[in-house]
């Protein structure tokens, strides 16, 4: 397969041989028709200093523009050595100007040496030709100067009158306007070349500098799946060298799966006409196996179609597999968590059944203890004394605490067992019913109970009463001793969320023992104060925790206290307080 430089050397040789073959028989036919006998033999001399000059600027270029030896078809090498041939900087810029004068003069010399045989005729277009290789070669500069030096030596040894700056003929003037005009825009259109010649080597090396640094896989491939283009990494991935790569598919570079799922992903990408970004797994013909990020998009042709695609890739291998390992690790420790999570929950099931059991099984010697005491008070009463009566209240008295204490343990495990069955439950209605069993209880209390209407949850029924039973019974007991006692059941938030509230202005309690109200057993204020066992808050948290709720407490020592807890489906509630419905209990 012959190599581009090859083609280039080719191209330069034959097109040498057939301008300068032209050259050769063009320029003697001009000197026959021009010249004398006399005059060929300098002319031929002059002539062939001339293309002495002409071919070696003209090689000059050719061979700065040949391919380098490395990367068949890299358009890029062959754009750089072209633009390195014309743009700025390449020549001494005395090199330039001298160049740009010495073929000017020579020129206005073989004009001269040829005047007598061409009947006074100008032939202004030869100075094109110095104007023209100086301007592409120095750039504006030299293009300028051999313009200028063209038209005063054609002006002051060609033109009529001779030894004179002035043309007096118009035709002489016009030819020589125009002599100037097309330097100038030769000059100026080669400047401008070079400029963008220039420009588009400073881009070119910028991206070369980006690929060639870059320690991703880049590569261009046709639309038949040889690359034209490859990066050092991308030969690195692969283990071959660019030269080895360039020209190949994939079949070349990988095993036959790996050829062929990447031929299948690259006509994926390319029928879809835009970039996309996936991951690869390939293996190598050493058997390396590699995973790659891989953005991918069509290369379009000048008519739009496409022509192949690019592609970068960067390895990912050693991060895919920490993410398999973070997964496997993360996997295994779920596992755990589950595991030991079922045997805290067995263990707490386990607890619960055994902390019911025995809260049954104490009811029968407290039925027992009290039934005794009971007897010795109605049946041996005229035999015992003041002290041993009493000693039987306070054994009756610790009986029926007792008592309370397991009903409080059995309530708090209910709220632990059995499935939630959930339901619209209409809150307004529950708090109305408990404030009407505490009227009738206690008929002697004045307390303004302000239930706001159409309170709503969906939850299990049985248990939420419960919980509203446990706050308005605790906001009842500490309002006592208040002369006006006011309870409040109305809508609020929680966190954001809408929430269930029942607030009072009874004795309150300080924030800083906020979290151990909702303990088993734990209380704030001493029994002869506000009697009870300390399990209520606790039984209405779990309830509350068991729907996927969350309850929140706030309370001022004196001033009285607020209980809100929030549901996934608090469904309706007004909040305004002239709304609420004023109940009057006792």
């Amino acid at each position: 397969m012959t190599s581009a430089r090859d083609r280039f050397i080719l191209f330069c040789v034959v097109a040498y041989a057939v301008l300068a073959s032209l050259w050769i028989f063009m320029s003697d036919r001009l000197l026959a028709m021009f010249a004398d006998v006399q005059s060929i033999v300098w002319l031929s001399t002059a002539k062939g200093v001339f293309f002495v000059a002409a071919s070696a600027a003209t090689f000059f270029l050719a061979l700065r523009a040949v391919p380098t030896g490395d990367g068949d078809g890299d358009s890029a090498r062959l754009l750089e050595a072209l633009s390195s041939g014309v743009s700025p900087g390449r020549l001494p810029v005395w090199l330039s100007y001298s160049f740009a004068v010495l073929m000017t003069l020579a020129m206005l010399a073989l004009r001269e040496s040829i005047s007598a045989g061409i009947g006074g005729r100008s032939l202004l277009i030869l100075f094109m030709f110095p104007i023209t290789f100086s301007a592409l070669l120095g750039g504006l500069g030299p293009g300028l100067v051999s313009t200028a030096l063209a038209g005063l030596g054609v002006a002051y040894f060609s033109l009529p009158p001779r030894g004179s700056f002035h043309i007096a003929a118009s035709y002489d003037l016009l030819q020589w306007s125009f002599l100037l005009i097309n330097g100038l825009a030769v000059s100026i259109l080669s400047a401008m070349l070079r400029r963008s010649l220039a420009r588009a080597e400073t881009n070119r090396r910028l991206l070369d500098v980006v690929i060639s640094g870059t320690e991703d896989a880049v590569f261009v491939k046709d639309a038949r799946g040889r690359y034209l283009l490859v990066n050092d990494a991308a030969a690195g991935f692969v283990g071959k060298t660019q030269s080895e790569i360039i020209g190949h598919d994939d079949r070349a570079l990988f095993p036959a799966e790996s050829a062929a799922y990447l031929r299948a992903m690259d006509q994926t990408v390319m029928s879809a006409g835009h970039t996309q970004t996936h991951e690869e797994q390939l293996t190598t013909q050493d058997g390396k196996s590699l995973v790659f990020l891989v953005t991918k998009g069509p290369v379009f042709d000048e008519k739009g179609q496409v022509a192949g695609l690019f592609g970068i890739s960067r390895e990912i291998t050693a991060r895919k597999q920490a993410e398999d390992e973070i997964r496997r690790l993360n996997a295994e420790l779920e596992q755990r968590v589950a595991e030991r999570t079922a045997e805290l929950n067995a263990a707490n099931l386990e607890l619960e059944d055994l902390a019911y059991a025995l809260a049954h099984n104490l009811r029968a010697p407290l039925r027992a203890i009290d039934g005794f005491a009971h007897l010795l008070t109605e049946e041996h009463a005229g035999q015992l004394d003041a002290e041993a009566r009493s000693c039987l209240m306070q054994i009756t008295l610790a009986n029926r605490n007792m008592g309370a204490l397991i009903d409080g343990i059995l309530a708090l495990l209910r709220c632990s067992r059995g499935e939630l069955l959930r339901q619209s439950v209409d809150i307004s209605q529950l708090a109305e019913k408990r404030f009407d069993d505490l009227a009738r209880i206690e008929p002697q209390r004045q307390i303004d109970a302000e239930i706001a209407p159409g309170l709503a949850v969906a939850g299990d029924r049985t248990m939420l009463e419960i919980a509203m039973n446990q706050l308005v019974d605790n906001a009842w007991k500490f309002t006592r001793g208040r002369e006006h006692a006011v309870i409040r059941v109305y809508r609020g938030e929680v966190d954001g969320h809408p929430a269930i509230c029942v607030a009072d202005n009874g004795a309150g309690f300080d924030m800083a023992h906020v979290e151990r109200l909702y303990q088993p057993f734990y209380r704030l204020h001493r029994q002869d104060e506000f009697p009870g066992i300390g399990i209520g808050l606790a039984t209405v948290r779990r309830i509350i925790h068991r729907h996927g709720g969350n309850i929140r407490a706030e309370g001022v020592p004196g001033s009285g206290a607020i209980f809100c807890f929030s549901l996934p489906s608090v469904m309706s509630g007004v909040e305004d307080s002239h709304e609420e419905k004023k109940h009057p209990a006792g």
